[in-house]
């Protein structure tokens, strides 16, 4: 199983080079399928949402999508009081946003962005408790054996050297949630930054860096996730420097897929 998670592409500011190159990668990787964390665009204006979508509907292996903070109408207060997500739900025709269910997957998306929010950075995420429950229900519905994924736009627990600071209203307590209902890993943008970090045993936090020209101490990245084995994890961080990838990192994590009690391993390998 190989997959590919993106996230941040910006479109408004979007890096082309770095997206010619991803699609290119795709292209000849043919993962099984790409998972998209959201901020697709810069400004949520509905030519940006058009173009970004446009350009996953090309992609040669299917995407699921999850929006993102800056893809609710930015300078439209009404429209981002009362109607967020239309414009990402018209462009997105063709892309997949529910929960997808395969034998040897269940991604499971939950919307973190809000149009507003009771506090300064309305920019910062958060997840219900009735998010946190359908999404804990959907898990459920996976396969034997599958590898079960939460997508979120925002991390649920932000990483301690992140590149910016922030915390997801909710985020603690839905990841603690979600990992007893059976989430073996979260994937999540937002930071800019690339990162893969265990949560006790049973579970991999990973976030990934941007395709766009909003890069923060490092070039624009992804990552592409492999599963060697039921209960190893593979992440590798890929970096684009004008238009040309290469393999910055590779790890292994070994997760308790039961909750018995387990010794998680972390292998670091350049690549």
């Amino acid at each position: 199983m190989k997959l590919v998670h993106l996230t941040d592409l910006h479109f408004g500011c979007e890096d082309k080079a770095a997206l010619k190159a991803t699609a290119t990668h795709i292209d000849a990787e043919k993962p099984d399928a790409v998972i998209i964390t959201g901020d697709i665009s810069r400004d949520g204006r509905r030519s940006e949402l058009n173009d970004a979508c446009a350009w996953m509907r090309e992609l040669s292996a299917p995407v699921l999508l999850t929006p993102g903070n800056h893809d609710v109408p930015y300078f439209n207060l009404l429209g981002r009081a009362f109607f967020p997500w239309a414009r990402f739900r018209d462009a997105a025709h063709g892309v997949r946003l529910e929960p997808w269910h395969a034998p040897e997957w269940s991604i499971v998306p939950v919307n973190t962005a809000r149009g507003w929010q009771l506090r300064a950075n309305w920019a910062q995420g958060a997840i219900s408790r009735g998010q946190t429950a359908i999404a804990a229900a959907a898990l459920q519905s996976a396969a034997p054996g599958a590898l079960r994924i939460v997508a979120t736009h925002h991390p649920l627990d932000w990483p301690n050297d992140a590149p910016i600071k922030g915390i997801t209203i909710g985020g603690a307590r839905a990841q603690e949630a979600l990992i007893e209902a059976g989430a073996d890993l979260l994937l999540s943008g937002h930071l800019h930054f690339a990162s893969a970090r265990l949560i006790g045993t049973r579970a991999l936090s990973v976030t990934s860096g941007t395709l766009s020209q909003r890069v923060r101490h490092e070039p624009c990245a992804f990552t592409t996730i492999r599963r060697p084995e039921p209960d190893l994890i593979e992440t590798e961080v890929l970096h684009i420097v004008q238009g040309v990838i290469r393999s910055a990192s590779r790890r292994q994590f070994r997760l308790a897929r039961t909750p018995l009690p387990g010794v998680p391993v972390s292998i670091h390998a350049d690549a």
